[in-house]
Parts: structure tokens; C-alpha cells; sequence
């Protein structure tokens, strides 16, 4: 049992970093923790004690693996700080009690986070444990330090709140223990992760301008555009740096970034300004009825990656419910929010970070 638990853990350790090396765009992101934010953790789940205690927990049942004692209720507290997108540090304690043994074991931690994507996080952690038995007729442990290896995973439930699923395997040396000395307790829980705290920007001062570099990009791939209908878009001045057709008409790509069409910070809202911008996209699409398109919202790194992950998804569902109202049907738009999970410019600099959370960015679905 123990070797393969290490095993297990060997394994995992070795193929965790290379599925977060395996997403080139997702890897970019920041995951679902962010520098600054506290992490406060329970949960409950089930404790198994190495066979190799047995003489010392007065159980004579300790010596087989089958026995149904050697399984206790566990349960398990913690509260950690991330210090980086990735690697957090972390106190707790864990603990169980069956057949009138008792298990208490602080711990304190260390863990990295590798972020698959917005709402699935695989995570690595390890770090020092104190550990005190209780046995049956109240004998005990002296003070015993040991150390912990362990795996789980996070899934984001609501901005603030995720899953946790954890198993860490203890190392503990006991003096009491005949022979062998070294014991090989495994604890495996499941319970809810609330995340506080985190690096916001202020809200911007009204009147201020909260971008400080605009640009458009307009990916061409295909360089095809879709054809025309003259009878529905009306000349006029078109959104700067959109490029249109002699009707009027938006000229559709593969994707085509409205940088003008952006929103107040913290906010999904419709802008005065981004209004008539978007009655302009209303005609052109209205103009393409054999096109089908997806509306996508993109953020920067700035607050955690689920809250951002939704923001942008409000973004984009926000944009499809105008266009629906200007009479765009329905069927022929699907809103997505991508967060911060596809950055086109390093998220370290203030330019960077504009780059990122660019404009409305309109995707020919099927022509």
C-alpha cells in the first residue's frame, strides 16, 4: 500500500508540470489564484494509518490491512496566502478519531498551481507536519515531526468559491514504534476553498480615461470576405480602423477587433459611446444572414482569473443582448468570455495589460 501510494504521488509529480507546459495559451493566463489573495479551506473526507502502528495503538486488528479501523473520519482547516499566480503558502491542521484513537497533525505547506483553464486547477503540495496519536487507554506520541506530499485539484464554483479535492501522504518518524520507525499516515478530503482579497486596480476617477493604448488588430487568415448586401448598411463613418465595403458595410475576417467599443472598469454595461458603434455591427450582420458569429470578451490580469473569466463573459452576453434588441436574430450569435486566458501581450506592463483587454472582438463562425 505505501509504495504504491508514493508511487502515485512520484508520478503525479512528474506529469503535473508538463500538462500546465502542454497549454501554450492557457499557460499564459493566471490561473484561478492571484498574488495578494488568501485562500480559507475546509473539508471533511477519510484518514488511513500505516499498518506499522498497530503495537503502539493497542489493536491487534492494526496488522491487517482489511481492517475496516485502520479508515477513520477526517477532517481538515486551512488558510493560505498566494504569493505569485502560482505558488501559494499554507497553515492547517488535520485530523481523525476511530476505535478511541485520536490523530491531530498541524501542518504547514507550500503549494504549486499549474492552471488548466478558468475552472480547473491541478496542484502540487508538500511541506512540514507536527504530529500527536492518542491510542487507546490515552497513551500517546512524543511531539513527532514528519513531512507530507500531496495532490488535488481546484474547480471554480463562483468567482469566489471553488472545490477542493486534496489526498497528501504523511512521513512520519515515531520513537515508540518497534523496528521500523517510519510510518506512512494518508489523509483524503474534499470540501470548499473561499478566496478573499487579491490586487485590484482603484476604480478610474470620472472623466478619466482608463485605457492608455488602442489598437486594432484584424486577423486575415482568410482573406475572403463575405458578400455584400448593399440594401441593408448605410454609408457613414465607420469605427476607426474597421474597414468597410462601398456600402457601408463592416467587412467581415476571420476576427475583427472593435477597439472602440470598450466598457467602465469593473462594468458590463453598454456605453453611450459604444451604442452606435454597435448598430453599425447590427447592419453589417444583418447584411451576412449566412453567417453565424461569436462574440468574445477578453480581459487583462488584473483580479483573479474567475472573476475575470465571468466578467468577460458578462462583456460579450451584454454585446449579443443589444444586438439581439436592433433586431440581429438570436440563432446567429453565441457569446463567449475568454477572461485573461488569451493574451495577445505580456500582462507585466501597463501597455501590456491594455493590449489585453482589447476591444469587442467579432469571429466568423460559419459562413
Amino acid at each position: 500500500m505505501r509504495d504504491r501510494i508514493l508511487k502515485s504521488v512520484r508520478t503525479l509529480a512528474a506529469v503535473l508540470p508538463m500538462l500546465a507546459l502542454a497549454q501554450p495559451m492557457l499557460a499564459q493566463s493566471e490561473g484561478q489564484q492571484r498574488e495578494g489573495s488568501w485562500e480559507w479551506s475546509a473539508g471533511a473526507g477519510l484518514w488511513y494509518t500505516d499498518g506499522a502502528l498497530n503495537s503502539f495503538l493497542g489493536s491487534k486488528g492494526y496488522g491487517n490491512s482489511s481492517d475496516p479501523s485502520r479508515f477513520a473520519p477526517a477532517a481538515a482547516v486551512r488558510v493560505g496566502y498566494n504569493v505569485s499566480n502560482h505558488w501559494g503558502f499554507s497553515v492547517g491542521t488535520s485530523g481523525a478519531k476511530t476505535s478511541g484513537i485520536k490523530f491531530l497533525t498541524p501542518f504547514a505547506a507550500a503549494t504549486y498551481t499549474a492552471n488548466i483553464n478558468a475552472k480547473f486547477s491541478p496542484f502540487l503540495t508538500g511541506g512540514a507536519q507536527f504530529t500527536r496519536i492518542t491510542g487507546e487507554n490515552d497513551q500517546k506520541t512524543h511531539p513527532t515531526w514528519g513531512s507530507h506530499l500531496g495532490v488535488g485539484f481546484r474547480n471554480m464554483l463562483s468567482p469566489n468559491v471553488a472545490l477542493r479535492v486534496e489526498g497528501r501522504v504523511g512521513i512520519e518518524h515515531y520513537a515508540e514504534l518497534p523496528g521500523k520507525k517510519t510510518a506512512y499516515n494518508s489523509i483524503a478530503t474534499i470540501g470548499l476553498s473561499y478566496f478573499t482579497a487579491g490586487r485590484r486596480p482603484p476604480p478610474a476617477p470620472i472623466g478619466a480615461r482608463v485605457d492608455t493604448v488602442r489598437v486594432v488588430r484584424v486577423d486575415t487568415v482568410r482573406l475572403a470576405a463575405l458578400p455584400p448586401r448593399p440594401h441593408v448598411c448605410q454609408l457613414g463613418k465607420a469605427p476607426p480602423g474597421v474597414p468597410v465595403d462601398e456600402y457601408g458595410c463592416l467587412v467581415f475576417r476571420d476576427t475583427l477587433v472593435l477597439e472602440a467599443v470598450r466598457f467602465d472598469f469593473d462594468k458590463s454595461d453598454i456605453t453611450p459611446t459604444a451604442k452606435p458603434i454597435l448598430d453599425r455591427v447590427a447592419e453589417s450582420m444583418l447584411a451576412h444572414p449566412e453567417a453565424v458569429f461569436e462574440i468574445a470578451g477578453h480581459t487583462d490580469s488584473v483580479g483573479t482569473f474567475a472573476y475575470n473569466f465571468l466578467l468577460s463573459a458578462r462583456r460579450a452576453a451584454a454585446v449579443r443582448d443589444y444586438l439581439i434588441k436592433q433586431g440581429v436574430p438570436a440563432y446567429k450569435m453565441t457569446a463567449v468570455g475568454y477572461g485573461e486566458g488569451l493574451p495577445i501581450a505580456p500582462n507585466a506592463t501597463v501597455e501590456g495589460r491594455a493590449l489585453n483587454r482589447r476591444g469587442l472582438e467579432l469571429r466568423v463562425k460559419k459562413p
